[in-house]
């Protein structure tokens, strides 16, 4: 009976000490939510190169301007064999396997690599000077992005730690250790600035001084990243 009596009574203190143990661990916490932007200028940027010979009239071969673009590259020191690649038949082919075996067609898209925006703008200005105008920059990217994204995120925390420590010194009090982290980082992408081409600039301004055209400045919109950081700390 004394035996059923001590069990009873362990486990009425076991339920009555619950609570105060609970009580006990609250800990007063403090959260900071903090977003650390950047804006960063691409360093490869794409330009969609399309020859056709109907834009010709007949008077020049898809090989006679495909020669003329590679002249075009060559003029300013880009390396072709890295930087060109031809978009043929819906799959991507290296510069290496252009061959006249290819069969004969009559129109072309390639895709240029660039590093530098006054690079770029240095080779469409060859490629018109050749007649050939129809030139997209049609993709942007930065290629340090891993490393933008570890600065970004000790920047992000060291300012959520400052600012905890303002909010908490406020009231006399410190923050402790941070008993919560959580991260997210969004954007890397911009619209590329589409490249008017020469030809198609005069069109719709009806421009006829060709001596007077000056070629517009290629401006190349910057890559926005937000990086932010939710952080819990004790309060003490």
């Amino acid at each position: 009976m004394k035996k059923i009596l001590s069990i009873t009574a362990l486990i009425a203190a076991l339920f009555l000490a619950v609570p105060c143990h609970a009580q006990q661990n609250t800990q007063p916490y403090i959260d900071i939510n903090t977003t650390v932007k950047r804006e960063v200028t691409p360093n490869e940027l794409f330009l969609k190169i399309i020859i056709s010979e109907r834009e010709y009239k007949g008077k020049k071969s898809l090989e006679e301007m495909q020669e003329a673009m590679l002249g075009a590259l060559k003029e300013n020191r880009i390396d072709i064999q890295e930087c060109l690649t031809l978009n043929y038949m819906g799959s991507e082919v290296s510069y290496t396997t252009f061959s006249r075996k290819i069969k004969p067609k009559t129109e072309a898209t390639y895709m240029l690599k660039l590093y530098d925006a006054t690079i770029m703008q240095q080779v469409i200005a060859s490629l018109e000077k050749r007649q050939i105008s129809n030139i997209e920059l049609a993709q942007v990217k930065f290629t340090k992005e891993k490393e933008l994204k570890d600065e970004m995120a000790v920047e992000a925390m060291q300012q959520a730690q400052a600012e905890a420590r303002v909010l908490a010194g406020a009231i006399g009090q410190e923050i402790g250790k941070a008993t919560s982290i959580s991260s997210w980082m969004n954007g890397g992408q911009t619209q590329p600035r589409l490249y008017k081409s020469r030809a198609n600039a005069m069109l719709e301004d009806a421009v006829v001084d060709e001596v007077s055209y000056a070629p517009a400045i290629i401006s190349i919109g910057k890559i926005t990243y937000n990086f932010t950081v939710n952080v819990r700390f004790e309060l003490k």
